[in-house]
């Protein structure tokens, strides 16, 4: 631009002062020199186009708000902006005089600048007025991005979603893509920023969402021809998620992959070592299945081999009382044997079919007894199972009264018939044996008695924890019926 273009447009500035001082007399006194007073527009005047502001070094005088604390983009110089309703305007100095803060009201001297495309005010003094603090309002970042010159200098804010992250030679930055436009703004933090560090940009990844506030300006030092619009960011407040920030989904998707891993691993640790404690077991328990079921079975064959000694002194004696004590005993111990060789052969060795282990047990003595004449045995037996504490004294009672049936209900050679019944009613056991013989005598207490029989009777109902209740008719034989817990 020619000094006399200069010169026209510095006279139009000084008519159109002379204008307003015309129409207000007053305002003469109160204000400084026409050209003092500046405005945005006026220092970015660029009439040729050519990317040089046309009063590139003169002096000025501006005045606006603070948008910007001092000593936050540069620690040592005064770099900041001011604006007003309409624009904004970037200031700069080597030194900074007096400290202002966001919404200060400034006056400031100093000349036309440009630096790498940013056209700003080089500030060779400046004075911050005593007036009320009231910090800009920002202008929507969607209305900004679509013509980011006319907001230079100015509060910007909006949400966007990061398309980009890197970093430049002086400082970091994000690309924001807006929903609403589909334009693009880059969101940038210089390294002389003096909370650049607390900007952490780390947490950020592409696709989330953020709301930024800060300040509009256009900087490119790679190439000075090409105008890059950016938003300076003032404080880490200004950068904030939208949501939980996809870094955070993932550390929580990766906490839980590995969580899951581990907890798969420990699973398939933990399933080994107690599939191999298992097996260890489980040879240790068939081992001691082996062997307890060897030892009922030598118990067994022991007490056969007893009775085989009685039976031989049964042959050996002529007295018939030591005959029926030998007798008796044969047949307790037969009683005894006979559980020992069930239990073998059951599965768990710890519990016994207590209706077919009296049955076998009756047969058992109805063998012995062959020479009583025909005797016609009836069963009615429940499948109970039933361990040996049980078993054993219930084995014992039972032979003691086949027994006494046997004896003493039938003589030699008659016609007989014996009821067996075992039910199990909810846990209660009901035990009956009933024979047709002649029964009882009138005067018969089996509490008050000294045969060796009727004391086992009711030892064995104690050991069983039963009730005994005793039928008999004179002619119609007798029952003995037990009621007892299985547990």
């Amino acid at each position: 631009m020619s000094k006399h273009t200069s010169s026209f447009i510095r006279i139009g500035l000084f008519c159109k002062f002379l204008l307003m001082t015309a129409i207000s007399p007053s305002a003469l006194a109160q204000t400084t020199p026409p050209d003092s007073i500046w405005t945005f527009e006026e220092i970015r005047t660029d009439l040729d186009n050519d990317k040089v502001p046309d009063f590139l070094g003169d002096t000025v005088t501006v005045t606006g708000i603070a948008n910007i604390k001092s000593g936050i983009l540069h620690e040592k110089f005064l770099q900041a902006f001011i604006q007003n309703d309409s624009s904004g305007m970037s200031i700069f100095s080597e030194e900074i005089n007096t400290p202002f803060q966001v919404g200060d009201s400034l006056v400031l001297s100093g000349y036309i600048d440009q630096y790498n495309g940013l056209i700003e005010v080089q500030v060779n003094s400046y004075t911050v007025l005593p007036t009320k603090s009231t910090a800009p309002a920002p202008k929507p970042l969607k209305s900004v991005v679509q013509a980011p010159a006319q907001y230079l200098g100015m509060m910007a804010e909006g949400t966007g979603s990061i398309i980009e992250k890197g970093t430049t030679f002086n400082g970091k930055y994000i690309i924001l893509s807006l929903k609403e436009t589909g334009n693009t703004i880059m969101v940038y933090v210089s390294n002389f920023h003096i909370f650049y560090e607390d900007f952490n940009f780390g947490l950020l990844r592409e696709g989330d969402a953020v709301n930024v506030k800060g300040i509009i300006t256009e900087y490119n030092p790679e190439f000075p021809d090409l105008r890059t619009y950016k938003l300076f960011l003032r404080t880490p407040a200004d950068l904030e998620h939208e949501s939980l920030p996809r870094f955070y989904w993932y550390l929580i998707l990766s906490i839980l992959a590995v969580s899951i891993l581990v907890a798969v691993g420990w699973v398939i640790v933990l399933r080994k070592r107690v599939n191999a404690k298992t097996q260890e077991i489980q040879k240790s328990l068939t081992e001691k299945e082996t062997l307890l079921r060897e030892i009922h079975h030598r118990v067994k064959n022991s007490l056969a081999i007893v009775s085989g000694l009685i039976e031989l002194q049964l042959g050996s004696t002529d007295s018939e009382e030591a005959k029926t004590v030998l007798q008796d005993s044969q047949n307790r111990i037969n009683s005894i044997g006979l559980i020992h060789e069930k239990l073998y052969q059951t599965e768990s060795l710890a519990d016994v079919d207590l209706g077919n282990y009296l049955k076998d047990l009756v047969n058992a003595i109805d063998s012995t007894f062959s020479e009583q004449g025909n005797i016609n045995i009836n069963f009615d037996l429940d499948s109970v199972k039933a361990d040996p504490n049980k078993v054993i004294p219930c084995g014992l009672l039972m032979s003691e009264l086949v027994v006494n049936a046997f004896k003493h209900a039938y003589k030699n050679g008659s016609q007989g018939k014996l009821d067996i019944t075992l039910k199990n009613n909810n846990g209660i056991i009901l035990l009956k044996v009933s024979d047709n013989g002649p029964g009882l005598p009138d005067d018969f207490d089996i509490n008050n008695t000294d045969s060796l029989g009727s004391m086992l009777i009711s030892s064995f109902t104690d050991q069983l924890c039963a009730e005994m209740n005793i039928d008999s008719q004179e002619g119609k034989g007798t029952t003995f019926t037990f009621e007892f817990p299985l547990n």
